[in-house]
């Protein structure tokens, strides 16, 4: 090639013919595709001998599971009666974990009349574990293509070729000798088969609930410590006090596990393309002559 170059004007640079529509070609073995010259978006894009790589043995990942965490209690109920008959007066502690052990102040203060006896809900451990592995589709191997439209000179930032149609008996004339072969990129339609994770087991969730008679959680008038998530237990309070703030902290926080009942997360689908199309192609050697002598 250096000795064709040193011919000057003897050289026969091809060029693409009048009559066709000659395209940039750019070719890589990754699926990082440039951008158009111009920007231009009526591009094709396409890839050949495209597979999953063999190492990957079309799996995803291992499937592991989180884990399933404690809930401080959410509510408890206030009763006039000391035996904590009757429905009581509701008390919003969903605020009480965010974050753990704040003062939660009471907007309207259950005065000490009204005050005889109080039910702690229970902690909760949630019932389910999700899956905590991030899978992803093994990657893809092949040889890939975009064909943009010619914009009438080589663009030498695009790093490709420019290409035409082959002859009508299929060959590819002088000048344009590097032929390829790509069918179209239709989509990669494979997933990757959920994983799924059994029932919690072991951990211990217990809370201890605080009860204040000043919305700043100064003067503790009554304490239930130990409360498991099994428990709904019934306090009677003896203060002749109004209830006005309350603290949630956990006495124990030891989520559950779950151990996931599918051990590999597998690749599902097909790699789905379309027709082929063939390219005859000039060097980039040669395009950037064509672009200097322009530029002359």
């Amino acid at each position: 090639m250096a000795a064709l170059l040193g011919c000057g004007d003897e050289l026969d640079i091809p060029r693409p013919r009048t009559d066709d529509n000659p395209i940039l070609l750019w070719v890589g073995k990754t699926l990082d595709y440039p951008i158009c010259p111009d920007g231009r978006l009526d591009y094709w894009d396409g890839w050949a001998d495209v597979r999953t790589d063999p190492q990957y043995q079309n799996e995803c990942g291992t499937c592991t599971c989180g884990l399933a965490a404690c809930a401080l209690p959410d509510r408890m109920l206030v009763h006039e009666a000391p035996l904590c008959a009757g429905e009581g007066i509701e008390i919003d502690l969903s605020g009480a974990a965010n974050p753990s052990g704040h003062c939660v102040k009471l907007s309207s203060p259950v005065p000490g009349d009204a005050f005889a006896a109080v039910t702690l809900k229970s902690p909760t451990m949630a019932t389910e574990c999700k899956s905590s592995a991030q899978l992803a589709l093994p990657p893809l191997s092949g040889t890939f293509a975009r064909a943009c439209p010619w914009t009438g000179e080589y663009e030498s930032a695009f790093n490709g070729l420019v290409c035409i149609a082959p002859e009508d008996d299929g060959s590819c004339r002088p000048g344009f000798s590097a032929r390829f072969e790509f069918q179209e990129k239709i989509r990669d339609a494979r997933t990757c088969t959920p994983c799924a994770c059994g029932a919690p087991v072991g951990g211990s969730c217990v809370a201890d609930v605080l009860l204040f008679s000043d919305t700043s959680c100064s003067h503790m008038l009554y304490s239930g410590n130990g409360i498991g998530a099994s428990e709904q237990a019934c306090y009677v309070t003896y203060e002749d006090s109004p209830l006005a703030g309350v603290r949630v902290v956990f006495a124990q926080d030891e989520p559950g596990t779950c151990p996931p009942t599918t051990d590999v997360s597998l690749v599902d689908g097909t790699i789905e393309s379309g027709e082929a199309r063939t390219f005859c192609c000039s060097s980039a050697d040669l395009m950037e002559v064509i672009h200097a002598n322009a530029d002359d």
